[in-house]
């Protein structure tokens, strides 16, 4: 991720060739959009990806895109803080459900008033030019005085001790701000995982 040492890297290596990306942050988010959509089957996702992060007419194979997409993913899911690639489990080893309290998409308007509120970036100036790993790292460092960091408030807080008008309130606005499971982010995030993992599986069984 992030490096303050370090230049920002705009290539990877995959099967020893070097692939130039383009990590804007639209890119990636609409790679996450993508991930969502049912509409596409997962094969096709991975290409139409690696349309948008590399360009079209670059005559590698297929597999080889399947390859550097999924470069691309790990990539981007890299966390400084947490190991969110090994999910907490039970004691018979199953998955907990995780907690979900952001989605890039329900949550756009709160996320761009806030850049332009703390940092007076305007994203939709910033699409293609501002960095994924630039925009994440200010993403985390939004101040609790934001509206999207409000609506997380909300959306974690507690109800246990409230009453009267001060509960009625919060549920209120909780189901004002709810999201369904299909749209966090923690799912995308999982889905994304889910595609290489079947996609894999699927060149095995030929």
């Amino acid at each position: 991720m992030l490096s303050l040492t370090k230049p920002l890297p705009d290539s990877f290596k995959v099967n020893g060739e070097d692939w130039t990306i383009d990590l804007s942050f639209d890119n990636v988010l609409r790679w996450y959009e993508l991930l969502d959509d049912d509409e596409v089957d997962d094969y096709d996702k991975v290409l139409k990806a690696f349309a948008f992060f590399i360009g079209t007419g670059t005559g590698s194979t297929p597999e080889t895109q399947v390859e550097v997409v999924s470069k691309i993913s790990a990539y981007v899911q890299q966390t400084i803080y947490g190991d969110h690639d090994e999910p907490e489990t039970d004691l018979e080893g199953t998955p907990m459900p995780q907690e979900r309290f952001f989605s890039y998409d329900k949550d756009a308007d709160a996320i761009y008033s806030s850049f332009m509120a703390d940092y007076h970036i305007d994203l939709i100036d910033a699409q293609g030019s501002l960095r994924w790993e630039k925009f994440k790292a200010l993403f985390d460092g939004l101040s609790d005085q934001t509206k999207f960091q409000q609506i997380i408030s909300i959306r974690q807080r507690s109800p246990n001790g409230l009453e009267g008008e001060e509960l009625t309130s919060l549920i209120e606005a909780q189901e004002y701000y709810r999201l369904d499971d299909k749209d966090s982010q923690d799912r995308l995030d999982q889905q994304m995982g889910d595609v290489f993992s079947m996609l894999s599986q699927a060149a095995e069984e030929g």
